[in-house]
């Protein structure tokens, strides 16, 4: 699913917690942040610094994906040759 804004990343993160059965006190504790820190970042606040969304995901075992918006892959060098 793409993400575009803060909203849609609080969002994303929010129903993996939950997916996985985590208050937003037990991911505080396992990403070593405050809950009122899991609490802004799931509310979308829009100046959430990069490092803690980084380790919001470490703690939900997820990573970064970047890709281009129109949906279309760059081809590797193996695809080209």
């Amino acid at each position: 699913m793409p993400i575009r804004d803060p909203q849609q990343l609080g969002a994303a993160l929010q129903r993996e917690r939950k997916r996985q059965g985590l208050t937003q006190t037990q991911l505080a504790e396992k990403a070593g942040l405050r809950q009122q820190t899991i609490s802004a970042v799931e509310g979308g606040k829009p100046r959430s610094e990069l490092q803690v969304i980084f380790e919001i995901m470490a703690a939900l075992g997820l990573e970064v994906a970047l890709s281009p918006r129109d949906g279309k892959t760059t081809p590797s060098l193996e695809d080209l040759f």
